[in-house]
């Protein structure tokens, strides 16, 4: 079987608003080349990012978070609201047939996130999305904060949800971004939350929380090889070129 090839972005880390425009650029231009893109990037400080179709004011108290200099921005994905900071965060923008997804099938959901499985396994994690969980059905109910709800095809590890993702499809292309959590303070972003459960911390973990203490640089490097692995690919990697900074 011929490997596809992919660019790959490692971007620096930066503001919010870059790093959902230039993840705009990403999908618009491979709407023009049909290049399919890997990106891993990081975030210049405490943020939010929030669904298209979301109203921020209803679940964020946008005065604290001015105050603070939490920053905000909006996505090019639905879902709920995302908290990032100390986390991977990632990227990609390819076809359907990249991702070995049945063209009878709008979204395989379980077929596109096993490279997520594959990333966990390498750590030595023991993963399972979320439907095969027997309280998954408990835990299902919608919430403005993406950690709080739990969706079909989340990864649950130990019984707790890890990370989130969030897609947009345009025919036969397939953008997704989603982030994996090192730590998470849920006592300090209560104060920028409206409502946060009280029992977030006990269905949410993170990879520290799980024994995992590897350098970000590594992290990134796996989830790098999980997806060229999961779909047969290979990459070229580069930086973000003109085209895109000059638009993001």
């Amino acid at each position: 079987m011929n490997m596809k090839l992919f660019r790959l972005i490692k971007s620096a880390p930066s503001s919010a608003v870059y790093n959902m425009e230039l993840d705009e650029k990403i999908f618009n231009r491979y709407l023009e080349d049909g290049i399919g893109v890997f990106r891993v990037y990081r975030w210049q400080g405490p943020s939010f990012t929030y669904g298209f179709s979301q109203n921020p004011q209803n679940e964020i108290n946008l005065d604290k978070c001015v105050s603070d200099g939490i920053q905000i921005a909006k996505r090019i994905t639905g879902g709920g609201i995302l908290f990032h900071d100390d986390e991977i965060t990632y990227s990609f923008v390819c076809s359907k047939e990249d991702l070995g997804e049945p063209q009878g099938v709008f979204v395989a959901y379980r077929q596109i996130c096993k490279f997520l499985i594959r990333f966990y396994e390498s750590l030595g994690l023991e993963p399972a999305f979320a439907l095969e969980a027997k309280d998954f059905k408990q835990k299902c109910a919608p919430h403005g904060l993406c950690s709080a709800a739990y969706e079909k095809y989340d990864i649950v590890i130990a019984g707790r949800k890890i990370g989130g993702n969030a897609q947009k499809r345009k025919r036969q292309v397939v953008f997704q971004h989603g982030s994996i959590p090192l730590s998470v303070n849920w006592d300090s972003l209560r104060r920028y939350l409206q409502t946060l459960p009280d029992n977030i911390s006990t269905s949410v973990t993170t990879l520290k929380e799980l024994g995992i203490v590897l350098e970000k640089d590594a992290l990134e490097q796996k989830l790098i090889e999980a997806f060229g692995s999961t779909f047969n690919l290979n990459f070229i990697e580069e930086r973000e070129s003109v085209y895109e900074t000059c638009l993001a």
